[in-house]
């Protein structure tokens, strides 16, 4: 009964901007961040609380969840979340990355999505029943998901209609966990949310010591690339859809990335970490210099992006820009692993990045990117 009253607050509260508080004695000790700003920890004696920002609302506030590895703790307020957990809940094939990660895809038990799932552990999982497909939004298998039981649910949000999407599970008694990594701007600040996860698993070493490695690896790459002074070439992403070209804002994840890559991007300045949509005609006013173009949705023959916008005939990058998707890894119901591992390994990204901009080892063979001809 306790679970499925704490279920309920929480939801109500993610919907009005995640206003529940933990009215707890302890604090515990605040281990900061190097980069990521959606969470932050609090390490106390029996285990972990975790401190969700809300940012959907643009509010200061937060959704908290209390992590305990004793069995005898008891709260007025909320539900203690028992760990190690052993079994979850994915409704974003990035968490299962994070979680595989850490050496726990055995605890995956149920995801949205199971097709687009590129990890090979997990896709071996799938074929024997031990992964469940649990559909998307509205048509969550709410029946699967009291059937497998899972310790926690780990969830999404893109806006508040699709948090009030979750809003049916509340009835479960089952903690929802709701995760937005996607919200942070830079790479190591979404691989940072790896410490998010791991402290389900009373594993939080592990991770700070992963999210270390990668760091300095993705750092060393960075400054290479700045010691060698190169040229910065110009970057464009995407391709139009239905007349429309969505392109990241100018302070986005991917556009860190190519800054980092020394690259150079120009389709908008709008300093914004969310898409910005602008007509062809704008993109055909600022990008017609363009050395390298990337990303181009799912296209993998060059021929087909006049197919997609005829107009395009007369962007000059068309012919004039090295073109590179992202789709190198794909499995055969198009799950595209840039968007799984990529995120726990943007050392790798950006190192793909370095070597498509300046080709400075022929011998180095693209991992998430490939030209597209």
């Amino acid at each position: 009964m306790k679970k499925s009253l704490f279920i309920y607050i929480l939801l109500v509260f993610a919907l009005v901007g995640c206003k529940h508080q933990f009215d707890e004695n302890t604090n515990g000790k605040i281990i900061e961040n190097d980069y990521a700003q959606g969470f932050e920890i609090s390490e106390i004696s029996e285990g972990y609380i975790l401190n969700v920002k809300d940012r959907l609302n643009n509010e200061n506030q937060k959704c908290n969840y209390l992590l305990s590895s004793e069995n005898n703790l008891a709260s007025a307020n909320t539900t203690i979340i028992q760990i190690p957990v052993s079994k979850v809940v994915c409704l974003s094939t990035t968490h299962c990355a994070f979680i595989s990660q850490i050496g726990k895809a055995a605890t995956i038990k149920g995801v949205s999505g199971v097709n687009y799932l590129y990890n090979g552990e997990l896709r071996d999982k799938i074929q024997i029943g031990e992964i469940a497909e649990l559909g998307y939004g509205n048509q969550i298998n709410l029946e699967k998901i009291i059937s497998l039981n899972p310790d926690v649910i780990f969830a999404y949000g893109i806006d508040n209609s699709s948090i009030a999407g979750y809003e049916k599970l509340k009835g479960i008694g089952i903690p929802i966990i709701f995760v937005s990594d996607f919200l942070e701007n830079t790479p190591l600040g979404r691989m940072e949310w790896i410490k998010f996860f791991a402290c389900f698993y009373d594993n939080l070493d592990f991770a700070n010591e992963y999210f270390d490695s990668v760091k300095n690896n993705y750092l060393s790459i960075k400054d290479s690339i700045t010691r060698k002074g190169k040229t910065s070439p110009e970057i464009i992403l995407n391709l139009p859809w239905k007349g429309t070209w969505w392109v990241p804002g100018a302070d986005s994840y991917m556009v860190k990335l190519i800054e980092d890559a020394g690259g150079v991007y120009k389709m908008t300045d709008k300093q914004d970490y969310e898409s910005v949509a602008l007509t062809v005609e704008e993109i055909f006013a600022v990008s017609q210099t363009a050395d390298f173009w990337l990303n181009p949705n799912a296209i993998t023959q060059k021929s087909e992006i006049l197919n997609i916008e005829p107009r395009l005939v007369n962007f000059a990058p068309v012919n004039r820009a090295r073109i590179f998707n992202n789709n190198n890894r794909l499995n055969v119901y198009g799950g595209n692993d840039f968007f799984e591992s990529g995120i726990i390994h943007p050392d790798i990204i950006l190192n793909d990045l370095y070597h498509i901009f300046y080709g400075m080892d022929s011998s180095y063979n693209l991992y998430y990117y490939r030209e597209i001809k």
